[in-house]
């Protein structure tokens, strides 16, 4: 369905619940989506197709794994803080995450599934000026005000949920 753009315009994406395989002794879950969808892990500094960054028109991009490791002992959340700690915001002054489980969303559906890794990797964003986090998994579009450890917060990112493209299974409510 996509191949029509996606073989016209460059495509950076990061992996959902839809794309995690559950296959008998196959330790990669995400098999499939590495072998589809190549990403420029490697540039980043990352050892991993599943979070990444790359910078565009003044932004420095970060996409990160939802479904894989992400605690403060994981290659993810090391690799986060290092990527973090070389952003030039004279270079890119927009600073971007994406990631698929939203941390803050009002709807019913998918409460609480990423609060774990929000504990997690939250102040890493925070403390470096994140200015605009994407999520999706929530089939609805849903943005917040800047927000930081679940109250307003002027110096937080702004979230936005787009959880709503391509959906087959109805909106979230």
């Amino acid at each position: 369905l996509v191949q029509p753009l996606a073989s016209v315009r460059p495509w950076m994406v990061t992996q959902g619940n839809h794309e995690k395989e559950s296959i008998p002794f196959i330790v990669d879950e995400f098999v499939s989506f590495n072998s589809r969808w190549k990403m420029p892990y490697e540039e980043s500094g990352s050892n991993s197709n599943l979070y990444y960054s790359f910078e565009v028109a003044g932004v420095h991009a970060i996409m990160l794994g939802s479904y894989t490791d992400y605690d403060r002992y994981s290659d993810q959340y090391s690799w986060l803080k290092a990527d973090l700690s070389k952003v030039d915001r004279e270079r890119t002054p927009w600073l971007i995450v994406l990631f698929h489980v939203p941390w803050y969303n009002s709807n019913n559906a998918h409460q609480h599934e990423g609060d774990e890794m929000m504990a997690e990797m939250e102040p890493l964003l925070y403390a470096s000026g994140v200015d605009i986090v994407f999520t999706g998994h929530v089939h609805a579009y849903e943005r917040t005000k800047r927000v930081n450890n679940g109250k307003s917060d002027p110096c937080g990112p702004v979230h936005i949920t787009i959880g709503d493209g391509g959906n087959r299974e109805g909106l979230a409510r």
